[in-house]
């Protein structure tokens, strides 16, 4: 379902946590791929159509947001930010849903259009994701606005750091399935690491051999060569093949004998790229149990 099918809803992302495990680094402010995480928390439930956005944090968080409000008291729990998002919609844009986000989601965009494509499927009271191992995803659904309000009222006073499974278990909720860790959030400084790390892999994977200009021109006058004796073209492919036909760490290690046999006079680049993806071709089927 699309966002254009999805009856109105608002969304709320909820930042006031301490951060605890991240050495108290405040989490929503933490940088990933040139944005704090709360931001692009907001930006993905903006891009999947949510009529308002509110961010419940420190007034700091919600500069990309429609409004900010802060739980009360401060870092009293997602049920109390919860709470006081929906105070803070019901003024306004009240809408029969709500999505409610964690700021620390490491894929908010897969994260969002999880939950538009399974809303046919929801519950009397909404959907919310589960991860691969198991795991309910509570800041990551969409809930009927009333269901969510009705339990915030009926806690009352009791909001406060009140265990989130145990009041939204009371709702009827769909759960959607979701694997290759689409809902998984960085509340680690491994988890954090991890998601920068992806980042950098993904960006190698899928970087076009022009992009790589600027750097081939800069290493080849730190080392003395001429860069125009390299394709980066030609290299790259023979790295792909490698990588693909023997294994991935051979992929640096033959493009630099590579290097070594053009610098022996052993022969010109593409007569030499041939004879490593040929080899490399044979080595596949030579071994096709590695």
């Amino acid at each position: 379902m699309s966002a254009a099918q999805l009856p109105g809803f608002n969304a709320l992302v909820l930042a006031g946590g301490r951060g605890t495990r991240l050495g108290g680094e405040a989490k929503a402010e933490i940088q990933l791929h040139g944005q704090r995480l709360v931001d692009r928390v907001v930006a993905a439930a903006r891009k999947s159509g949510a009529r308002r956005v509110v961010v419940v944090g420190p007034e700091s968080t919600g500069t990309q947001a429609d409004s900010v409000v802060r739980e009360d008291p401060p870092f009293a729990g997602p049920l109390a930010g919860i709470a006081a998002g929906l105070a803070e919609l019901a003024g306004s844009a009240n809408a029969e849903w709500t999505m409610v986000l964690a700021c620390d989601l490491q894929r908010p965009v897969a994260v969002a259009s999880a939950l538009l494509t399974g809303f046919g499927q929801r519950g009397a009271d909404g959907l919310l994701l589960v991860d691969a191992e198991g795991h309910t995803q509570w800041l990551a659904g969409i809930y009927r606005t009333s269901a969510l309000a009705a339990i915030c009222a009926q806690l009352g006073a009791d909001l406060v750091n009140a265990p989130v499974r145990r009041a939204l278990n009371q709702l009827q909720l769909a759960r959607v399935q979701v694997d290759d860790g689409i809902s998984s959030d960085i509340d680690t400084p491994q988890a954090l690491e991890s998601a920068r790390m992806n980042r950098r892999e993904a960006m190698a994977q899928h970087l076009p051999p022009e992009a790589l200009n600027d750097w081939l021109e800069a290493a080849a006058k730190e080392l003395g060569l001429d860069s125009g004796e390299v394709d980066i073209a030609t290299v790259l492919d023979v790295a792909k093949h490698v990588a693909h036909e023997v294994a991935r760490p051979a992929a640096p290690l033959s493009t630099f004998l590579l290097g070594l046999a053009m610098g022996s006079g052993k022969g010109e680049l593409s007569g030499l790229s041939e004879q490593l993806i040929s080899r490399a071709h044979r080595w596949a089927d030579e071994h096709p149990d590695e």
